[in-house]
C-alpha cells in the first residue's frame, strides 16, 4: 500500500516536470499513433509536435529502433499490366530475432486508402524518412506517412508517351531529401516523344527506335508544380531508381548499360560508371541502403545465383563499386528466373526478398541464409477487423521497403 501523503508527493513531483524536458525527453520517444492524442491535449503540445526540431528528433531516434518493414499487398492482373486498384494498404512487418521459427505473421495495419480514379496494381514504392511515394500509369503520383496516415496525391505531372507504346510498364519514382535546400523532393522522368523498333510490313525492312526525347522533372513536397530539370543524357532503363542522401540514380540502358545520377545539390546529371558485372535487364536491381548512404547493385549471375555490389555514395566523379556478397538461393525451381531485391544491410547482414520470401543473410558465416518470412504466411487486417492473406504469384505481389515511422509530412516545406 502507498500512503495517501507518499502519493501526494509523487504526483506533485510528476506535475512540476518542465513542460520544455517533457516534450523533448518524454513525448519525443512516443510512438506518432500516442503522439497524434498527444496533440489533443493543450495548445502548447500541439504546437511543440508538429515543430520542425520536434519532428526531426523523433526521426533520429525512429531510425536508431529495431529495424521493421512495409508490405503493400497488392492483387494484380497478369494480363493487364496498367490495371488499376481502388483500394491500397500500408502494413508494418516488424523482423523476427535470428533463430525464431518461420511461422504466420500477424502485420500492423497502418494505413487503408481508397482512390476511385485507380492506383496502379504494379508498383515500385520509393522511401526516405518514413514517406512512401508511389508512380502510377496515369501520370499521378502519390505520397503518404503510413504512421500518420497522410496521403497526398501530387498534380499530374508532364505527359510520359512511353505508357502509349509500353504494355508492359512498371511506372518508377524517386523520393529523397534535399539537404541543400532542407526539402523533401520527388522526381520523375517522362519521354515528350517515344518510339520502338519495328518491321515494314510492305518492304520487310528493319527499322531502329527513333530518337527518345526524354525530360525529368522533380516536385518539391509543400509546393504546387512539377519543375523542369536537365534532361536526362540518355534514355531511362527498365530498374527502379536508387534514392541516396546525395543523389538519384537512374539506369540507362542504351547505347550501353550505364548509371545516370541526379545531383540533388546541382540539380544536374552526369554519367557514373556501374559495378564491372554482366547485365541481365529481366532480373538485375538496383536499391539505396543504410539510410541512404550507400548503394547497391544486384547482378544475377545465373537463375538463381547473385552477386550483391556496393559503393558509398559520396562526392565523387565515380563510384567505387565492391563485391560484398554472393548469394545461391536454396532449393531453386529449375528454369525460373529469380529477382533479389536487397531491403536492410546492417553490417554483415543482409535481408533480402526472393522467390516470395524474405531472407536474411550472414556474410560472415560463410553466407549462411535464414528465413526471416515466408510472405505467404502474413496475415494482413482491415479496418473493418477482418483478416486476409496471399499466397503469392500469380496473382498477388508483396511489395516489402525499409520502414522507418516518422512524423515527417508529406505536405511540409521543411525538417
Amino acid at each position: 500500500m502507498v500512503r495517501p501523503d507518499k502519493r501526494r508527493r509523487r504526483v506533485t513531483a510528476a506535475a512540476t516536470i518542465p513542460d520544455d524536458l517533457l516534450i523533448s525527453e518524454v513525448l519525443v520517444r512516443l510512438p506518432a499513433k500516442s503522439l497524434g492524442r498527444c496533440r489533443c491535449v493543450c495548445r502548447s503540445w500541439r504546437s511543440s509536435i508538429a515543430g520542425a526540431t520536434f519532428v526531426r528528433r523523433h526521426l533520429e531516434l525512429s531510425h536508431a529502433a529495431p529495424r521493421s518493414v512495409l508490405a503493400i499487398p497488392r492483387r494484380i492482373n497478369r494480363f493487364d499490366d496498367h490495371a488499376t486498384s481502388s483500394e491500397i494498404s500500408f502494413h508494418r512487418l516488424p523482423l523476427p530475432p535470428p533463430g525464431h521459427a518461420p511461422g504466420i505473421l500477424h502485420s500492423e495495419l497502418l494505413l487503408e486508402k481508397v482512390w476511385p480514379e485507380g492506383i496502379t496494381c504494379l508498383i515500385l514504392p520509393a522511401h526516405c524518412d518514413g514517406l512512401v511515394a508511389i508512380a502510377t500509369v496515369t501520370d499521378r503520383v502519390f505520397v503518404c506517412n503510413p504512421a500518420t496516415t497522410e496521403f497526398l496525391a501530387l498534380p499530374v505531372g508532364s505527359h510520359n508517351a512511353e505508357l502509349d507504346h509500353c504494355d508492359y510498364l512498371v511506372p518508377r519514382v524517386a523520393l529523397g531529401f534535399d539537404q541543400w535546400r532542407n526539402r523533401y523532393v520527388v522526381a520523375r522522368y517522362f519521354y515528350r516523344i517515344y518510339g520502338e523498333p519495328f518491321v515494314d510490313e510492305v518492304t520487310g525492312e528493319y527499322h531502329g527506335a527513333p530518337d527518345h526525347d526524354v525530360g525529368h522533372e522533380v516536385f518539391t513536397l509543400g509546393g504546387d508544380s512539377w519543375e523542369l530539370t536537365q534532361d536526362p543524357p540518355h534514355p531511362v532503363g527498365v530498374h527502379q531508381p536508387t534514392c541516396t542522401r546525395r543523389a538519384f540514380y537512374w539506369h540507362a540502358d542504351e547505347p550501353q548499360p550505364r548509371l545516370m545520377r541526379f545531383s540533388l545539390q546541382h540539380r544536374a546529371f552526369d554519367v557514373v560508371r556501374r559495378p564491372p558485372t554482366g547485365w541481365n535487364p529481366d532480373v538485375d536491381d538496383m536499391a539505396g541502403l543504410d539510410d541512404g548512404k550507400r548503394l547497391c547493385y544486384v547482378h544475377a549471375e545465373a537463375e538463381a545465383s547473385f552477386q550483391v555490389w556496393m559503393a558509398d555514395d559520396d562526392e565523387g566523379p565515380e563510384l567505387q563499386w565492391s563485391l560484398r556478397w554472393r548469394i545461391d538461393l536454396r532449393d531453386p525451381v529449375p528454369s525460373l528466373n529469380y529477382s533479389l531485391m536487397p531491403v536492410i544491410a546492417d553490417g554483415d547482414t543482409l535481408v533480402a526478398v526472393a522467390g516470395g520470401t524474405m531472407w536474411r543473410y550472414d556474410v560472415q558465416n560463410e553466407g549462411e541464409e535464414e528465413v526471416v518470412v515466408e510472405l505467404h504466411n502474413v496475415r494482413y487486417g482491415r479496418q473493418d477487423g477482418s483478416v486476409y492473406y496471399y499466397k503469392g504469384p500469380p496473382s498477388f505481389e508483396h511489395y516489402i521497403v525499409p520502414y522507418v515511422e516518422s512524423l515527417v509530412s508529406p505536405r511540409a516545406c521543411n525538417v
